[in-house]
Parts: C-alpha cells; structure tokens; sequence
C-alpha cells in the first residue's frame, strides 16, 4: 500500500512521464530528420511482424474471443467489477455510446463505406472469384464483418475486465499495468509495471496521432470532394488544430460533462444517418446483403479465424486481417483504461456483452447499410480516381438531400473522433498517474500532446509510414494480451474461491 500512498501523493510518476515523453520526441525527430531511414525501418519491421508472426496474431485474436465467451456464459458472468455496494456512474445508454465512441472514433465511418467497396473491386484470396459480382459482393460485406467484428472487440473486451475487477476489487491505480496484476502481482509497482505503462503511452499516442491525420485527410477530401472546397497546402494543420483545441476543451471538463455529451449526441446522429440511409437507399437489398453476410460470417468465422493466406503472392494478409489486428491491439491500452474508467459496478457479464456482442452488432448494421450501399450504387470508381477517404460523400451523391447528410456525415466525423481522443487524453493522465480522476491540467496536457504529435507527423508527409510505426509498435501486444488472459482466469478462479458468495 506504501507505493499505492505515494503515487496518490503526486500529480504523476516521474519516470513513465519522462521516459515515455523522451521517447516519443526521439521518435518525431527521427521522423523529420531522416525521413527516408523512418521510413525504410519502419516498413521493415511491419513485414517481419506481418509476415513471420502473422499466425500468432490470428491465434491470439481467436483465442481472446473464446476467453471472452467463457466469461461471459460462465460463473465468471456474475462478479462485479467493484466492491458489492459500487453502483454504475452513467446510464445504460450513455455508458454504451461512450464505449462505443471512444473504441471506433471515425474508423467505422472511413472504412464502412470503403472496405466493403474496396474487397467488391479486389475479392479476398480466401473466397476468390471475380470481381464485381453479386457474390463477390456478399462475401466482401462478409470479410468487412469479420474484420469489425468479436475478435476485434475481444482485444478489448479481455483487458478492460482484467483491468477493472482488479483496480475495483483491489484498490489499484488505474494503470494499464494493473490489467496484469492478476498475472505478475505486485511487481506491477516495480521496473515491469512501468515498462508496461511507458508501452501503453507510446502505443496511444502513436496510434491517435495517427488517426487524426486520417481524419483529418477525410475531413479534408469531404470538403473538396463534396463543396469543392480546398484549404490549400496547410489544411491538415488546420483541421488538426480545430479537432485539438475541441477535444481538449472537453478532456478539461471532464468524463461526465465532456465525454459524456459528446457521446450521447454522435450516437443519435450515427442512429440517424444509418436510418436514413437505409430508408433511402436500396432497402431490400441492403437487408438482404446484410442478413446473407452475417449467415457467412458466422459459418465461416473459424476458418477466417486461423486464414493464413498458404501460396498466396503477396502480403495479403498482413495488409488486411493482421494490420487490423494489430491496429486494434495499438488502441487497447487506453481504450481498455477508458472502458474500465466507466465500467465500475457493471459485472463482468454485462460488460462483455457491451463490449463485445452489441458493439459488433453495431458495427455489421453500419457496414451492411452504409458498406452494402458503396457495393450496390458501385463507388469503386470513385475509390480508383479518390481514393478511400471520398468513399462515404461518394455514396451520399446518390441519396437524397445529399448536401444535409454531407454535413452530417462531417459531424458524425469529427464527434466520434473526439470522443475517442478524450478517452486518449484521459487514459494517457491515468497511465502517468495511477489516478481514476487525474488533474485537469493533466488531462489537458496529453490532449494538447496528441494534437501536436498528430501535425508533426502530418508534416512529414509520410503518414502511411507513421501509421505502419503505430502497427509495428504493437507487436508487443501479443505477448500482453495473451499473459493477461492466462493472468485473468487465474485472478477470478482465486477471488472465487476467496469469496464464493461474491
């Protein structure tokens, strides 16, 4: 309890901040200095991960989604995540759409449109078969669902319960180092705890840098492509800084009058652009697309699984299923802190079945509508000419009152973004803290931080690059997730038996 007394007394622990910070400039200034070398090594390393472990991040997504089941329909099901008499801080609605918000942002309203589109035009090696076809349609939506789907959400699904029931349960600091308390004990408090947390805030800021500057390119084709309008070579630079200065203002106010707004209204405006588009656009076929590609992704769901692409030309595999993999291994560390954040007093049952079975409902009724639309008006034309980023303000051309959902689609945008780097923010001043409730001027600082980071990587010009390094320096995470899920199952199994009434 002495490290735990002393951490409290500090507003942050010296050596995850500095190290991590140092760190993070050595990287930036690698990036502008010598570009080409970034870029060289960088890509190196990804197709040694893609390639050479390719097969263990198969195995250990599918290995996460067995774990989660197993919680979630056994005994397991029933512990709280918390102390019996800790009760839930938000409502079932805004809990769920801050969850929601904080794990996609604005990727499901990049890719749902483009991924679909993109697999209608290229068709996946492990179906095959010719493009642009009506098959090759339903069995792209169905790659699309399983890219989005249990194994995705199962990556943060294992973390947040680890994290949650030993920092309710145990009086932890709220750090990522905590999820593995259950596996190392109290060694999180030593040299391995803040190895851990100086990898989560690296990771998150890697990865959120990353993603604002692909909003922001989206945002930025979205006004060219849709009003014809170009803000000139300092667009990025100014796109970033609006996004910036919007959700540091809400970081600073904090979890339930920042956060938690912000997620309500993206949510109703996400709701209601998916309506629309399907009472719009090609109804029945939507329904029938989406319905046929869930019978598939279920049927085939094991042998995707452990696809390892066997005789296929190319890196297939690692451009797709494992980047995805790995991407969303990059944005668990903070997504996992955020979700344990506002999960306390939930059991362990209804917080799997948040953030794993609703939220990949969500994602294939989104992709089965908005990405079932890209395949049935053929926008694989515009991807050639625009690329992936124009994908969704392609297909708003064919809908009715395309000017209005233009600029919904912008806020829908730019609200699940924020939503996602306000959990950032705040899981950052949680690692370098260990505090539920970290200071203010904390939560602003990472939130300024991310901003910054994301132009100067901007600036380079080299953001596929940068996006590969985010990937790249997940690889780790393999080795976490699956110490964490053997840690988990041991940690409940003990408190089971030291508690058998809880």
């Amino acid at each position: 309890m002495l490290q735990t007394d002393q951490q409290n007394a500090r507003p942050f622990d010296p050596i995850i901040f500095w190290v991590s910070a140092s760190v993070t400039v050595l990287f930036i200034l690698w990036s502008i200095i010598f570009p080409e070398n970034m870029n060289t090594t960088i890509n190196a390393v990804f197709g040694w991960t893609t390639q050479k472990w390719g097969w263990l991040y198969l195995l250990t997504a599918f290995m996460l989604v067995v774990g989660c089941l197993v919680l979630m329909g056994g005994s397991y099901g029933r512990l709280k995540l918390g102390l019996p008499g800790d009760k839930p801080e938000f409502s079932n609605f805004s809990w769920f759409a801050m969850l929601f918000g904080s794990a996609i942002a604005a990727g499901i309203v990049f890719w749902g449109p483009a991924e679909p589109a993109y697999h209608y035009m290229s068709p996946p090696p492990y179906f095959g078969g010719e493009a642009l076809t009506p098959e090759t349609g339903a069995n792209a939506m169905t790659y699309s669902f399983f890219h989005w789907g249990l194994s995705a959400w199962a990556i943060y699904a294992i973390l947040t319960i680890a994290l949650a029931h030993a920092c309710y349960t145990k009086n932890l600091p709220l750090n990522f180092s905590s999820a593995f308390y259950y596996a190392i004990g109290d060694r999180i408090y030593g040299i391995w705890g803040k190895v851990i947390d100086i990898f989560a805030v690296f990771a998150t800021l890697g990865g959120l840098a990353t993603t604002t500057g692909l909003v922001a390119l989206q945002l930025s084709s979205g006004l060219k492509y849709q009003y014809g309008l170009e803000l000139g070579t300092n667009a990025i630079y100014i796109i970033i800084a609006v996004l910036t200065v919007i959700f540091t203002i809400a970081v600073y106010t904090g979890v339930e009058k920042g956060i938690k707004i912000v997620g309500d209204v993206n949510m109703w405006v996400f709701i209601g652009v998916w309506f629309f588009i399907l009472v719009f656009g090609p109804t029945i076929f939507l329904i029938n697309l989406t319905a046929n590609s869930f019978g598939q992704y279920l049927l085939h769901f094991l042998p995707m699984s452990l696809y390892t692409a066997p005789g296929v030309e190319g890196n297939w595999l690692g451009g797709w299923t494992v980047f995805y993999w790995a991407w969303w291994m990059s944005w668990a560390p903070f997504v996992s802190v955020f979700i344990a954040r506002i999960s306390k007093g939930r059991s362990i049952r209804e917080t799997i079945a948040a953030v794993l079975i609703l939220p990949t409902l969500g994602n294939f009724l989104w992709y089965g509508v908005v990405g079932g639309s890209g395949i049935s008006f053929d926008v694989t034309a515009i991807l050639k000419e625009h690329g992936v980023e124009s994908a969704i303000f392609a297909i708003a051309q064919h809908l009715p009152l395309t000017g209005i959902l233009a600029i919904f689609l912008i806020f829908l945008i730019t609200t699940f973004f924020v939503t996602s780097a306000n959990s950032a923010a705040l899981s950052l001043a949680c690692f370098v803290s260990g505090k539920e409730n970290p200071g203010r001027n904390l939560r602003a600082f990472w939130g300024i931080a991310l901003g910054a980071v994301a132009a100067v990587l901007a600036g380079t010009g080299k953001l596929k690059a940068i996006q590969t390094a985010s990937i790249a320096t997940a690889f780790p995470m393999i080795f976490l997730l699956l110490i964490c899920l053997w840690g988990t199952f041991r940690g409940l199994n003990r408190h089971i038996k030291e508690n058998p009434d809880a």
